[in-house]
């Protein structure tokens, strides 16, 4: 019998943590915008990526390595998060594969039963900070209209 993972809500300093995101495409780029805003150290690895992040690397927000995803790019940048984001499923699970086996967690944007942990929709305003998953993992369009509804709160408040 396969055991459900079950996730904690932790809310990290993320501040200087390197975070590696393998994608340069719509996901990786709300993945980087969020990052930032967080502190995080970011680098990215995608031959081809949006304006923004193109611009965040030009401003030196970034780290940017526009070349395909190659087997020890994990080792070389050693993050502390590991984003897979790219629109080929077999390099999201190479890169899932060599975050798990240095021990790194990782979100995959296209299979969640390879993340070691999600990536939350983020509510904020006023001092206060809400990540949101859906429980059973699934659930995009009901986080998505959940955290709507939350950033309305903050906003009331």
């Amino acid at each position: 019998m396969i055991s459900q993972k079950t996730f904690f809500p932790l809310f990290v300093d993320m501040n200087g943590k390197n975070v590696l995101i393998v994608g340069g495409g719509n996901v990786a780029e709300r993945r980087v915008r969020i990052l930032v805003s967080f502190g995080a150290e970011i680098a990215v690895v995608s031959p081809e990526v949006t304006e923004y992040i193109e611009r965040a690397a030009s401003s030196n927000m970034i780290r940017l390595l526009k070349r395909k995803y190659q087997k020890g790019d994990i080792a070389a940048v050693n993050p502390f998060l590991v984003i897979a984001a790219t629109d080929d499923r077999q390099v999201n699970h190479d890169v899932m594969t060599e975050a798990e086996n240095q021990n790194i967690y990782v979100s995959v944007a296209d299979c969640r039963d390879e993340c070691t942990f999600y990536f939350p929709a983020i509510a904020e305003n006023d001092g206060y900070i809400a990540g949101l998953v859906s429980k059973d993992g699934g659930n995009h369009d009901g986080v998505k209209r959940t955290a709507e509804r939350i950033r309305g709160v903050l906003t009331d408040e």
